[in-house]
């Protein structure tokens, strides 16, 4: 849709009067609970919709005790909103009475259109061009609808309002899934958690998830937003109400669908197989202050720990673990670093209050309080948390309850020291139905509690990001290093020889080991003699991607003979396996370093700039040893990004190893970042691999490139 179609249609209703209408109409109304009609009427009046209810059936007078209509252009005033669940042939008849009627948005529950195929999708886009041209939005197709806790307005056929009280509280949800919104509240009701608007955008052929973002971002009852997406229609509008949820102080939690990268093995470059779209849309997520999360369930649990518990005081805290069993608070404190999280480091005045309890040799993280000298009563257990949480190196306790003696009692004594302490704390209850009893003492004072200690840890991994992307808030924009560009002129479109792509990147500083181009045996020879032996000959061609696959490098050449044998092998190889025998040959000095990383470069057309770090060399894949981040860079990031591969230890010195050139990799990364910055939609991919690094002080320099212009 252009812009001005959605500044027409936002100006005829805005989405808050969407959410919480004067006025709906159902249309497809019956009094059938196996109806989608049926319970959308039947959840309006059990919930208490305080608006106006207009049920619209050609064959009934009256339903459910309210005046039915024949028609929504015989209703007595235009509504807010009309909700169509009428079968997909009938759909577009309809669309076109809601748009003469003068109805303000429809929300369509109706299914089996474009996702269902080519004839499924032209009455999509017939309904969306109707409303359109009537300034009318739609919401929808193939959606349940919205749920509006503190309006009762429950605009939907979802069976999650067949079951139990539903509360009133902080979380924000907006799902491509109506089926999986619905779960997700009727997980989240019988944890105690508490829902402000849950909205299911279906198809998106108009209102689509960014609107909705942009809503709950300004809605006065929602302190947490959760996000289940499958696809955006609007990649910088959808980063930018991350970075402005962060700025009001509202959390964002997403879960992504559709993960395989199924063109990774048609990729041009390495980059492109591992910087896939969800690796991207992660990196930059995260970036924009937002929680990225596997599972559903357990985002609606940090979601719900978000809103009713107390938030980290800042980015960098470790955890505590705390319990009256050794086995669980040991494979508890075992489990943490699958989930990124590290035990905290105790301050002096902690491991003192803790010795007053236990003896010498068990004053450390977890805490075993079956050790304790005395038993373990109220007043250590007490003291022991208010000095954990103290510290000021732990930002949240872990308390998973195995089973024993008054189990309700002890779960009692958690609750008013998490308020008192300001800082979380996750309750496990491990032992199944004995447990009933301690974890109705944490619903009773109104805070989550957990079944399973993995999703405990899940959720204070959660807390953990949160705080690290609030923190981000506070950064400044980043700089551009001098000599940072501009990109060379002349440059072909589409793949770039080694030489190219060498020019490119060097025209932003980065360090490239120098290479001359040979097209005769003496040509070769001379430059080797000019580079000084030994050198490495290559064949160049911009149809290979992997030149050693086919023996096209050849390294370490020590004499002019070995050059003259090489150019002759290579140039062999080159006449059979490439177009026009390729673009000749390149001989280029020899480069040692300690390790081999890859730093990558590409555009992705929904998030846009990004870049990549890595374990580098033939195996890059396979080690699939990674980590992305939106472009350009800061230097702290770039560094943080390296440190968090796995290859980090091989980069700080290893078993008597030195310390490499984090740093000088570190700039040569922000270097690239400005780079896929300026160039944008027009670096398709970037691969630099390898990359050499030396020895802390002595740098590193770029031995291969290849890079796709558009």
């Amino acid at each position: 849709m252009d812009q001005p179609d959605r500044a027409a249609q936002s100006a005829r209703l805005p989405i808050a009067r969407i959410v919480a209408p004067r006025s709906i109409a159902v249309i497809g109304a019956s009094e059938d609970l196996g109806k989608f009609g049926g319970r959308i009427l039947h959840y309006l009046q059990r919930f208490g919709f305080p608006g106006l209810i207009l049920p619209v059936n050609p064959n009934r007078a009256r339903l459910r005790g309210l005046p039915a209509y024949p028609s929504v252009e015989a209703l007595p005033e235009p509504p807010d909103v009309a909700i169509l669940a009428v079968p997909a042939a009938g759909l577009l008849a309809q669309i076109e009475a809601c748009a003469r009627a003068g109805v303000g948005a429809a929300i369509v529950i109706t299914g089996k259109l474009a996702e269902a195929g080519p004839e499924g999708a032209a009455i999509e886009a017939a309904c969306t061009a109707a409303a359109r041209a009537a300034g009318m939005r739609l919401l929808g197709p193939n959606c349940l609808g919205i749920l509006n806790l503190p309006d009762r307005a429950m605009m939907s056929s979802s069976l999650a309002l067949e079951g139990g009280e539903i509360r009133v509280g902080g979380i924000g949800m907006v799902s491509q899934s109506g089926a999986l919104m619905g779960t997700l509240v009727s997980l989240g009701a019988d944890a105690g958690a508490g829902f402000s608007r849950c909205i299911s955008v279906g198809n998106q052929a108009d209102l689509c998830l960014e609107d909705f973002l942009d809503y709950l971002i300004e809605d006065p009852a929602t302190r947490v937003i959760a996000l289940y997406i499958e696809g955006l229609r609007d990649g910088p509008r959808f980063l930018g109400g991350l970075r402005r949820a962060r700025a009001a102080g509202k959390p964002v939690l997403c879960v992504k669908a559709g993960r395989s990268e199924a063109g990774a093995q048609a990729a041009r470059s390495h980059t492109a197989s591992l910087a896939g779209s969800y690796a991207v849309f992660a990196a930059a997520c995260r970036d924009a202050g937002a929680v990225v999360m596997d599972d559903p369930a357990q985002m609606l649990m940090a979601a719900d720990a978000l809103d009713r518990l107390p938030r980290l005081p800042r980015a960098g805290m470790g955890v505590a673990v705390m319990a009256s069993s050794g086995g669980s608070t040991v494979t508890t404190a075992d489990l943490l670093p699958r989930h990124g999280l590290r035990l905290g480091q105790m301050a002096p005045a902690t491991r003192a209050t803790l010795a007053r309890f236990l003896p010498e040799s068990h004053i450390h993280l977890p805490v075993d309080t079956g050790s304790f000298h005395d038993g373990a009563g109220e007043e250590a257990i007490t003291a022991c948390i208010r000095a954990l949480l103290s510290d000021p190196d732990i930002g949240a306790l872990i308390y998973p309850m195995t089973t024993q003696p008054a189990m309700a009692e002890r779960a009692a004594m958690l609750p008013p020291l998490c308020r008192e302490m300001g800082r979380p704390i996750l309750f496990v209850m491990m032992a199944g139905r004995v447990g009933d009893g301690a974890r109705a003492a944490f619903h009773a004072a109104g805070l989550p509690c957990f079944d399973r200690v993995g999703d405990a840890l899940a959720v204070a991994r959660a807390l953990v990001e949160e705080a690290a992307g609030r923190a981000r808030a506070d950064l400044p924009p980043p700089e551009r290093p001098a000599g940072a560009g501009p990109a060379p002129e002349g440059l072909p479109r589409g793949a770039l020889t080694e030489a190219e792509a060498k020019r490119l990147v060097a025209a932003y500083g980065v360090p490239v080991v120098r290479g001359l181009p040979a097209a005769s045996e003496a040509e070769a020879i001379a430059a080797a003699a000019d580079l000084g032996f030994p050198v490495v000959l290559k064949g160049v061609s911009r149809a290979i991607l992997h030149k050693s696959d086919l023996r096209l490098v050849r390294l370490g050449l020590p004499d002019a003979q070995a050059v003259a044998r090489a150019f002759h092998e290579v140039t062999a190889i080159l006449a059979v396996h490439a177009p026009g025998g390729g673009e000749g040959v390149l001989v280029q000095e020899m480069a040692a370093g300690e390790a081999e990383l890859i730093l990558g470069a590409r555009w992705d057309p929904i998030l846009g700039p990004v870049v990549l770090a890595g374990a580098g060399g033939v195996l890059v894949e396979l080690l699939s040893d990674v980590a992305l981040a939106p472009a350009p860079l800061r230097p702290a990031d770039a560094r943080a990004l390296l440190e968090g591969l796995a290859m980090a230890p091989l980069l700080r010195g290893l078993r008597g190893r030195p310390a490499l050139d984090v740093a000088a990799a570190a700039e040569a990364l922000v270097r690239l970042s400005w780079l896929a910055a300026d160039l944008g939609p027009r670096l398709v991919e970037l691969d630099l691999n390898p990359v050499l690094l030396r020895p802390a002080g002595q740098g590193v320099i770029a031995v291969d490139a290849r890079a796709i212009l558009g």
